[in-house]
């Protein structure tokens, strides 16, 4: 008896979670319909009944899908075959490359492989966030001392008042220019 009980609450609450999931997703996906609806009406309708299910005078059918590929002097078919092409070959060569690349790195021993191996994981278990404000902070030090040999901030800490003492570093080892 308390199992059935437990048994019905928990589908009870799996039909419950299916429903709130499945209204979420029809609010997801309601915009692709109305765009899909919205493509088989005539341009005026469009604008003044946007929510609405075409009618026999609104209705045009596949009018505006033929008029957008022969629209002008424009090889549609030719600019869907390079796109298909670019997207096949692109991709092929990418894996190709990468999955030799894998190989090399997972399997040579050199320190230059451990390197690049250590460094594609820190990159998945750091966020990025903190990757780059770091790499921002030490490329401009970087940038500072290569423009300016003479830089103000490593002979002198600026008044506390200013805004670039909350910047300037307390070691005096890079400037925040």
């Amino acid at each position: 008896m308390i199992r059935s009980d437990a048994l019905r609450r928990r589908e009870r609450r799996q039909a419950l979670l299916t429903v709130v999931f499945t209204i979420i997703s029809v609010l997801y996906l309601m915009p692709v319909f109305l765009v899909l609806i919205n493509s088989l009406k005539a341009n005026a309708f469009v604008n003044t009944e946007t929510f609405k299910l075409p009618t026999a005078e609104s209705f045009v059918g596949l009018k505006n899908y033929v008029k957008g590929m022969t629209f002008g002097n424009f090889a549609f078919y030719k600019v869907v075959f390079y796109s298909f092409f670019i997207t096949i070959t692109s991709t092929a060569l990418i894996l190709v490359c990468t999955s030799m690349a894998a190989w090399y790195i997972s399997r040579v021993g050199s320190l230059v492989s451990k390197i690049v191996y250590y460094l594609c994981v820190f990159s998945m278990v750091v966020p990025f966030q903190m990757v780059m404000y770091t790499l921002a902070q030490v490329w401009r030090c970087l940038c500072s001392r290569a423009l300016s040999r003479a830089c103000p901030w490593r002979s002198r800490r600026p008044p506390p008042s200013t805004a670039a003492a909350r910047w300037a570093p307390s070691s005096g080892w890079c400037c925040p220019c």
